[in-house]
């Protein structure tokens, strides 16, 4: 009888062990997070035509890289008293990504003339290296004939 009781314990001991373990384990799992240091430009389907950026400061937290080269972030949101419709998405593994990305020669110059950027995003979007500086004096230089 001793004999019995004392396998129930050691049984119990181990599964507890077991389980303690791997709460352990992954509640020491570290989220990786980015915080953006310039805007990121978005792109979509359905806005080729208008800018929309992830501003400066935005926290982006690391989801997963995929076999193809991207790599998956999320970003949360609040929203304050406006309650949005949702719906069931009926297969997980069709999500919708939009694609974030810094901004080339091009872009940067259909920004200046057509996007209200601060400052702080102008000097952010320069500081980011993306660009040389021959890109950047190109812009600028186009940007100074056009508007004069």
């Amino acid at each position: 009888m001793k004999f019995k009781n004392f396998i129930y314990f050691a049984l119990g001991a181990v599964t507890s062990g077991v389980i303690c373990i791997f709460l352990f384990r992954e509640g020491l799992k570290m989220t990786k997070v980015h915080t953006l240091e310039m805007p990121l430009l978005l792109l979509s389907n359905e806005s080729t035509k208008n800018f929309h950026f992830l501003p400066v400061g935005t926290t982006l937290y690391f989801d997963k890289s995929l076999p193809e080269g991207v790599t998956r972030y999320k970003v949360y949101i609040n929203i304050d008293r406006m309650p949005l419709q949702l719906h069931n998405l009926a297969d997980s593994t069709e999500i919708d990504p939009i694609e974030a990305r810094s901004l080339s020669k091009s872009e940067l110059s259909r920004v200046l003339r057509d996007y209200p950027l601060s400052r702080y995003e102008l000097e952010a979007i320069l500081r980011s290296r993306y660009l040389n500086k021959n890109e950047v004096k190109e812009v600028f230089d186009d940007y100074l004939s056009a508007s004069k």
